[in-house]
């Protein structure tokens, strides 16, 4: 793992990893994702708890609280929308790991060559979580009465909760307390706007968990 961030061109490959995964982020939001999403409006809580409904019950009432003709545009969003989606987190947040951890010291950089397969453990995950419940969306979309298997909202949830685990935890602890310690060893224009980056972007996949998941399980 820390031979990737030893790589003579270690720099650029992370850029580039990072920035194509702002790139693939806006693609799927801006091409993949416009149709179904437009069609479902507004409900980020919604679309959260689905990922975390944990049982058929809760599953099956989330979905069919959805009108009818939108049931199908769900599964759209997930498969190949958020799959898509997740990819763009991951190389976003990997590539700003990875530029953080080649600035750190000692313990620090062997810790960061660890946490950036993070955002990328998370990505596999979202899309395994979006294949299961695109699995109980379409069962309810051909019959409404159809009964979701336990297994189903159950390894979905599982996933969800790793993902959010993994990019809404481990890589932010991560990256603010190495933006603090690069702070006191590597002042340079570049690393300043690598810290910059990395607070921005952390604090963003913070605060949408912290503010969407509480009200799923009022």
């Amino acid at each position: 793992m820390q031979e990737l961030l030893r790589l003579p061109r270690a720099h650029g490959l992370f850029s580039l990893m990072a920035g194509g995964g702002v790139l693939l982020f806006a693609f799927a939001v801006a091409v993949v994702m416009a149709e179904p999403a437009q069609l479902i409006g507004e409900r980020p809580p919604a679309m959260t708890c689905l990922q975390i409904a944990f049982t058929p019950e809760r599953i099956t009432q989330i979905i069919l609280s959805f009108p009818a003709g939108i049931r199908g545009a769900i599964a759209d969003l997930l498969v190949p929308g958020d799959m898509v989606l997740a990819w763009g987190y991951g190389f976003l947040l990997a590539g700003l790991t990875g530029l953080l951890a080649m600035r750190l010291p000692g313990k620090w950089f062997r810790v960061g060559a660890i946490v950036m397969w993070a955002p990328l453990a998370a990505s596999t995950l979202d899309c395994i979580e979006d294949l299961f419940l695109r699995t109980a969306i379409l069962r309810l979309v051909a019959d409404p009465t159809a009964e979701i298997p336990l297994l189903v909202p159950l390894i979905a949830g599982v996933a969800a909760t790793l993902k959010y685990l993994g990019i809404s935890i481990v890589a932010p602890a991560f990256g603010f307390a190495g933006v603090i310690k690069g702070l006191s060893c590597d002042r340079s224009i570049g690393a300043i706007i690598v810290y910059a980056l990395v607070v921005i972007v952390m604090v963003s996949f913070m605060l949408q968990p912290l503010q969407q998941i509480p009200p799923c399980f009022r």
